[in-house]
């Protein structure tokens, strides 16, 4: 069969999914090793039988709903390809606004800093602890997560990206690890956030494929961020800059928290959707 039309099959296979096309090159250029330019270049070439079946097998599994980066175990994040498999979450695009707004911080009234200290808190796949870690003046990353399976993940990526010198992986239950007076440059978070009862606004595919561990986040949703917020209080953890992603309608409860914990300068950044998604708290 020839790539066009294995691709029109592929499409026409997962008929009303948002991006069928996008799906199908994706999928068809990692099994033959090849961009996805290359795919409308050589669109009458012939794919071997056994590739066709591989090709056939993974749009099922993508139109029966498991993510296209459990298939194929890797997803872009910051312009850098992770490995992902179902023990995290698959990175999503808007979380890159955190890496964003982290590099400004450092680029920006700090440009004469040499270095700093960062806290990665849930740090799933390792996706933010990686990105942040490979800026220059970025000299120590501490990445923590509750789910050891999550840290086996990251510590794939930290080595496929050579940063164990920087990076350091540890289990923990929020900021359980960390000592009374820490002090960090930046502390950033993607907990879970979303709420088991209220504000429980998740897809059918990700709950059915992606772990809940690293999705739900307690009755409202942000349970686990009130009680990351009355650690750094209680233990007296500094910060500089303090910046998360939280979930769609809880804009109202974020801030309550924010305002009740902390007295320093705070707002709330909007996604490219235009959903109230990241918070940040600088001194």
């Amino acid at each position: 069969m020839q790539v066009k039309e294995l691709l029109n099959n592929g499409k026409a296979l997962l008929g009303d999914r948002e991006n069928p096309a996008l799906d199908s090159e994706v999928v068809l250029a990692n099994i033959l090793g090849e961009t996805k330019e290359y795919l409308l270049s050589h669109g009458d070439d012939e794919v071997d039988s056994a590739l066709v079946d591989l090709f056939i097998k993974y749009i099922n599994r993508i139109k029966d709903g498991e993510p296209v980066a459990y298939i194929l175990n890797e997803k872009e994040f910051y312009g850098l390809n992770f490995f992902v498999d179902n023990r995290t979450l698959v990175p999503r695009p808007e979380t890159e606004q955190i890496v964003e707004r982290v590099f400004e911080f450092i680029e920006g009234d700090n440009k004469d800093k040499e270095s700093f200290r960062v806290l990665d808190v849930g740090t799933g796949s390792g996706n933010i602890a990686v990105a942040v870690a490979k800026h220059d003046r970025v000299s120590e990353v501490l990445a923590l997560d509750v789910d050891e399976n999550a840290l086996e993940v990251a510590k794939i990526n930290v080595e496929q990206f050579s940063l164990g010198h920087k990076i350091q992986l540890a289990e923990s239950d929020l900021l359980d690890v960390v000592e009374e007076g820490e002090e960090f440059d930046i502390i950033v978070a993607n907990l879970p956030y979303i709420g088991t009862i209220e504000n429980n606004y998740v897809s059918a595919s990700s709950e059915k494929y992606e772990p809940h561990v690293a999705l739900f986040g307690g009755k409202s949703g942000l349970e686990l961020y009130k009680k990351m917020f009355q650690q750094i209080v209680e233990k007296r953890i500094s910060f500089d800059l303090l910046i998360g992603e939280f979930g769609f309608a809880q804009e109202r409860m974020m801030k309550e928290e924010l305002s009740t914990n902390f007295a320093h300068k705070w707002k709330i950044e909007k996604d490219l959707a235009g959903i109230e998604r990241v918070f940040i708290v600088s001194r």
